[in-house]
Formats: structure tokens, C-alpha cells, sequence
């Protein structure tokens, strides 16, 4: 599993959650980190990392803006150690993982999902308008992985660019039934927000879908 390549911060649990390095199995969790700090993907590379013998989780990366391989270069190659499998959800089908995986080849979108295999398994949606798309990509994934052992973890990456996409009632509708589904699959997961993207009234209305918020700015 990735380790972070220098120490996170203390985490800060807020709206009623509990200071603990411990998640418990269908956390969801926002992350507000400013673009650039190097905060946001440092809290990604602690939350897919796992202590010495401890079973390493399956990784289910939606990256909105940047390609495949930037999200996988920024997550997983933080460390020396890799989650047990990986899926990217991804808008733009030009792009590919290959470069992310050392055999050279990579999974795609088709088919019935990602399955349990080394290498990364990619898959696009239009826009990330598309929220019926990401949904169904969401789904797909977790229910590949609902008879596997090892434990999931989704990072949403992120927020600001869906927002820019829809508005703030359709991010909540979506991010709503979301979350609800990590809960009861016990998958675990964390949102990102540059809190600098959005307003007071905006972070208030999605604060209470998470069950903590980790304020790394």
C-alpha cells in the first residue's frame, strides 16, 4: 500500500465527528484541502495505505479532471506499496493507464467490471455532468469487488469540478445516494473539496452527508 512520503498532519474531525486515525467500515468523509498544498493527495496516499500486515484495500479512484495516470502517479506511486487492485473512472476516453501499469497493459470499460487483477482498470463517463454515468461506474465497481476480502476505499477527486458541472442540488442529490451506497456495501470513502472553490452556503449543504470533515487547509 502507498505510504505518504512525509507526515500527515493530525487529522480534524468536525460536525460531530470523533478525532481518530480509525475508520470504520462505510465512513464517508469530506476532505477540504486547498489546490496545491499537496495536502489533498497526501490524505488520499494515508487513507490507501495500510499498517505493517494488515490486508491492503482495493482502490477506486474518480478522478473528473486530471487523466488516469496523473491521478494514479499522485495517489498510488506517493509510496512504495500499491492498494490490492485499482479502478479509475475517468472522463476523457482518449486517455489511458498503461503507463500505470508495469506490464504495459490496463483494463478498460467494457465488460461486466473491474474484477481482481494487477493491473489498473479504467473506465469513462462523457462529463462529469454524466451523473447517471458515474453512478452506474460506481456500482459496477463495488459490486465486482463485494466478494472480496480486502476492503475498498473510493476517492472522489473532486467535488469543485462537478460543481462546475452541475448545480449544488444535483451534486447533493448525487453525492446523497453515493455515500448511501458506500454505507450499506461498507466500503469507505473521502470527497475533495477546495473549500477556496466554494462558498460558505454550498459547503453547509453538503456537510451533512458525511459522517466527519477533515480540514487539511
Amino acid at each position: 500500500m502507498p505510504t505518504a512520503d512525509a507526515a500527515s498532519p493530525a487529522r480534524t474531525a468536525t460536525d460531530g465527528g470523533t478525532d481518530t486515525d480509525t475508520e470504520a467500515a462505510g465512513e464517508n468523509v469530506l476532505v477540504l484541502a486547498s489546490g496545491g498544498t499537496g495536502e489533498a493527495d497526501a490524505y488520499c496516499a494515508d487513507r490507501l495505505s495500510s499498517p505493517q500486515g494488515a490486508i491492503s484495500p482495493n482502490a477506486l479512484l474518480i478522478s473528473l479532471e486530471e487523466s488516469p495516470d496523473a491521478r494514479f502517479d499522485a495517489v498510488v506511486r506517493r509510496g512504495t506499496a500499491r492498494p490490492s487492485n485499482v479502478a479509475i473512472v475517468c472522463c476523457d476516453d482518449t486517455r489511458s493507464a498503461a503507463a500505470a501499469d508495469p506490464g504495459g497493459g490496463h483494463g478498460t470499460g467494457s465488460g461486466h467490471g473491474p474484477g481482481l487483477s494487477p493491473g489498473p482498470w479504467v473506465a469513462t463517463v462523457e462529463s462529469p455532468a454524466d451523473l447517471t454515468g458515474l453512478g452506474v461506474r460506481i456500482r459496477q465497481v463495488l459490486s465486482s469487488w463485494a466478494d472480496d476480502p480486502e476492503p475498498v476505499e473510493l476517492c472522489f477527486h473532486d467535488l469543485g469540478t462537478l460543481l462546475e458541472y452541475v448545480d449544488v442540488r444535483a451534486a447533493f442529490r448525487f453525492c446523497h445516494a453515493v455515500t448511501r451506497h458506500i454505507r450499506s456495501t461498507d466500503a469507505n470513502s473521502h470527497f475533495h473539496l477546495d473549500p477556496d472553490a466554494a462558498s460558505e452556503r454550498t459547503l453547509n449543504t453538503l456537510r451533512p452527508l458525511f459522517d466527519r470533515v477533515e480540514d487539511r487547509r
